[in-house]
């Protein structure tokens, strides 16, 4: 197997593979202390759109991704600010239109179903050297915007409320984290595709924070386990032969799955709770 990965047409899909699982790893984190896990998976179902309409119209898919992602994160980011009730409306109500979307145009050119279904499922493995460059600006891009406003957007996570009285433009933080999940989605639609966009985003993220009492270290563990999830997924599927996705899905939710199971602060929670019912019953008697 190690002679199969380090062929010459594995480096490609291995290297967006970990393009992918860094950016994950990063924009994940800030997704899931936010909350904002559903309104991803509409986000990237939005890219999904883009791309079919790049498709037909000759662009590459990458680019119409990332330009309707951006658009649909902008009003995504404008419904959800200061009014979450409004926000879930229209993020199921993108749900609807982004697919319908992606349906109308691809039913206007049939021959394009094999295109399509590689969007949805994802297909590294023909990832083109141009595909390879894009992704690597998209993903430096991402990780820039990170590093500028690193403190701004840890303000803003942890504190609004103080991060306001300080006079910092919260809305301002506030669209530039969703644009990151936007220039996310484009990374993954052709690394796992749109189905599984979320869980390489969230997993990792989620994973971390079980083990976690601070953002740095929450980072770094995410992006240890987006990597390993992201590497083991593509050398099983190499060794099973089946579908990268869905080897990287599974073992991101793998990690998950194990980190719930061994998280301290569930058992911390636990224990916690114990002596709180024993004192109760204890004044009780």
């Amino acid at each position: 197997m190690l002679d199969m990965l380090f062929h010459p047409a594995m480096i490609r899909p291995l290297v967006a593979v970990i393009i992918a699982s860094i950016v994950s790893s990063v924009v994940g984190v800030f997704t899931v202390l936010r909350g904002f896990s559903t309104l991803s998976a509409a986000i990237t179902h939005s890219s999904f759109a883009g791309a079919s309409i790049a498709v037909i119209y000759g662009v590459n898919p990458l680019l119409g991704a990332l330009a309707v992602s951006l658009g649909f994160s902008g009003l995504t980011a404008y419904a959800s600010r200061g009014n979450e009730r409004r926000a879930d409306v229209f993020v199921g109500m993108m749900f609807g239109f982004s697919t319908a979307i992606a349906v109308l145009f691809l039913s206007l050119a049939r021959t394009y179903t094999a295109t399509a279904w590689s969007f949805i499922v994802g297909d590294v493995l023909g990832v083109s050297l141009i595909d390879l460059y894009t992704l690597v600006a998209v993903a430096v891009v991402a990780l820039c915007i990170v590093a500028l406003f690193y403190k701004e957007f840890k303000f803003i996570t942890f504190d609004p409320e103080a991060a306001e009285a300080m006079g910092l433009r919260a809305s301002l933080y506030h669209y530039l984290m969703v644009f990151l999940i936007a220039l996310f989605s484009v990374v993954a639609v052709k690394v796992v595709g749109i189905i599984l966009a979320v869980v390489l985003l969230v997993a990792p993220a989620a994973a971390a924070y079980e083990f976690s009492h601070g953002l740095e270290r929450m980072l770094s563990l995410s992006l240890l386990v987006s990597l390993a999830s992201g590497v083991a997924g593509f050398l099983l599927s190499l060794y099973f032969n089946v579908a990268t996705s869905a080897m990287i899905g599974i073992c991101a939710s793998a990690a998950y799955l194990a980190a719930l199971l061994a998280s301290p602060k569930r058992r911390r929670c636990a224990k916690c709770k114990e002596v709180a019912t024993s004192r109760r019953v204890a004044k009780e008697v």
